[in-house]
């Protein structure tokens, strides 16, 4: 291995390590309430009950079996905070899995420039970011065994294709399209080679797999048909806010009743024409590209298409961005688009902490706004679809980047002593090197978070330290200064990163109110015009107590109430 071939594979590790730290740092954002509570309510109810109870009668679920065994995994180990942490942060690994499956192909293809490109596009690209730990959604999880599929069948592992097929179907429903995609490409093999052997072992893997997930939910075929269309059928609306045909034609969020069946047409033909490439090629490339073109169908054509369909494409999509000097420029222009409209789907509901300013809501997400974002979106997707049949569903290279030189070099001072040539920097991680690494990860994680929430009050330093750091947050002179500031200032970064302090609601207070405080539990005393009122954390409000005098301050200790005026204190 050249040096320059050791900067670019240290670059792509350094690419990754970032993109995953942005994850890490996006996952404290409260989230959409309701996804990430429902996904928490799951958890926690498989935790209690097992699989074989959890798809009770009157019980809300509309996930198929296999993410529920990873939040029953998340619901054994984990409660409160930390499982909602931990349900935010599910799609972080899959977003590394999908750079672990895409960097090897390109680098394969297009040399470790464009792999170093394509970890950079994903990990560092909005939309998956958004998406995932920031708004809670698991679209990356069901996207793996999406993509592995297709590269399975591309190395003609057809039985690991339709296991991995059937994974991705009994993730969420619309991930089993990479289903349809595999048997008609082992279909057309049988067709076209006489060869039963791929249709049957990618038919029966992927049946066998969806049957093994099933059981211990006792899901029969018949319950997941109904699951799937039920799910269809909670929302029968022209578009929950993706950006496709109908979001131009008739709006978001209207009644489809006329329109379901002219929309279900659509996409029917759409998903055939999709396919059709198979007939000729059945490679890799191949079978990406049609990948890709089922999800835009699945996004673009029918109504009741959701914000986030779109999302499997951009990761199908990513080996041709950066290997084909055609395909870059539409890909971004996709992929930045789609987080526009996430990030417009997320802003529409009230119950999110994320707000879009005025001036974006009068301008780009007005009404003619949104029309052109959808135009602009089709329009692009159109040209995707159409350089991809006309030659560009080709991984061999025409954006040349390994020319381009990845870091500048600096001429090494000669030193009396270097280290071991074990302990030296460079190179690849070879497998002991990332087996040390997880020791070492696995046992910093154990010591060092092993009741990290104990003790609960403040202690020595930790009174003025923590006491400090809040007070710099508050810009207020702190009351302690005899330690140097930097570890206060570090917890105070710790705090912004991860500190659950955010103004997360807004309430208005009553009239002439002159004193005001707030308990722990997060019931409001409000003091005014002779009496206390009380609002408690769900919104009711009650009345305590008389007194006379204006009152100069109120506080809350328990169940009792203490009010100072300017003659007496009352309790």
């Amino acid at each position: 291995m050249t040096s320059i071939d050791t900067r670019r594979a240290n670059l792509a590790i350094a690419v990754i390590v970032i993109g995953g730290v942005a994850l890490l740092l996006v996952t404290r954002a409260q989230g959409f309430p309701s996804d990430v509570g429902t996904f928490m309510a799951w958890a926690e109810k498989l935790a209690a009950v097992g699989p074989a109870r959890f798809y009770e009668p009157g019980y809300f679920s509309d996930y198929p079996p296999a993410f529920l065994y990873v939040l029953w995994l998340l619901g054994a180990l984990f409660d409160g905070d930390v499982l909602r942490f931990a349900v935010k942060a599910i799609s972080i690994p899959a977003d590394i899995g999908i750079v672990l499956l895409v960097v090897p192909l390109v680098r394969r293809y297009a040399g470790q420039a464009a792999a170093i490109l394509a970890a950079g596009l994903w990990m560092l690209q909005p939309a998956p970011i958004f998406a995932g730990p920031y708004w809670g959604q698991v679209d990356a999880v069901g996207t793996v065994p999406f993509l592995a599929a297709l590269l399975a069948a591309g190395a003609r592992r057809w039985w690991l294709a339709g296991l991995l097929a059937g994974l991705a179907a009994m993730t969420k429903p619309q991930f089993g399209l990479v289903v349809a995609v595999v048997v008609v490409a082992g279909i057309v093999e049988l067709i076209r080679s006489r060869d039963w052997g791929p249709v049957l072992r990618s038919t029966g893997a992927a049946l066998a797999t969806m049957v093994a997930l099933a059981l211990p939910f006792g899901m029969t075929p018949g319950a997941f048909i109904g699951l799937v269309r039920s799910a269809s059928e909670t929302y029968p609306y022209s578009s929950l806010y993706a950006f496709n045909g109908w979001s131009i034609a008739l709006d978001f969020w209207k009644d489809d009743a006329a329109w379901v069946v002219p929309g279900g047409i659509l996409l029917a033909i759409g998903l055939v024409a999709s396919v059709v490439p198979l007939w000729w090629r059945r490679d890799t490339a191949a079978l990406l590209a049609v990948g890709a073109a089922t999800v835009m169908a699945f996004y673009f054509l029918p109504t009741r298409a959701h914000e986030r369909y779109l999302f499997p494409a951009f990761a199908v999509l990513l080996p041709f961005a950066v290997a084909r000097a055609r395909m870059l420029v539409p890909y971004c222009i996709l992929a930045g688009g789609f987080f526009v409209t996430l990030y417009f789907a997320f802003t529409r509901y009230p119950q999110n902490d994320l707000a879009a300013p005025a001036w974006l809501d009068a301008t780009v997400f007005g009404r003619w706004g949104q029309i052109g974002i959808a135009g602009v979106m089709l329009v692009t997707a159109a040209l995707i679809c159409w350089r991809l049949a006309r030659g560009e569903a080709r991984l061999e290279p025409t954006l040349h980047l390994d020319a381009v030189p990845v870091i500048p070099t600096i001429g090494v001072v000669p030193t009396r002593w270097a280290l071991s040539a074990g302990l030296g920097i460079g190179g690849p991680a070879l497998r002991r090197d990332l087996v040390l690494a997880l020791a070492v990860a696995i046992a910093v994680l154990g010591t060092r978070s092993f009741r990290l929430d104990w003790p609960r009050d403040m202690y020595f330093d930790e009174v003025y330290h923590a006491r400090t750091a809040f007070e710099l947050l508050a810009q207020r002179e702190p009351y302690e200064w005899t330690h140097p500031h930097l570890a206060k200032e570090v917890m105070a970064l710790g705090i912004l990163a991860f500190g659950d302090d955010r103004v997360v609601g807004s309430e208005s207070a009553p009239a002439n109110v002159t004193a005001f405080t707030v308990a722990n539990d997060g019931t409001r005393a409000y003091a005014h015009d002779g009496q206390v009122e009380l609002a408690s954390r769900d919104g009711k409000r009650s009345t305590i107590g008389l007194f006379d005098g204006v009152p100069r301050a109120v506080a809350i200790d328990g169940d009792r109430v203490f009010v100072v005026t300017d003659v007496q204190l009352m309790i």
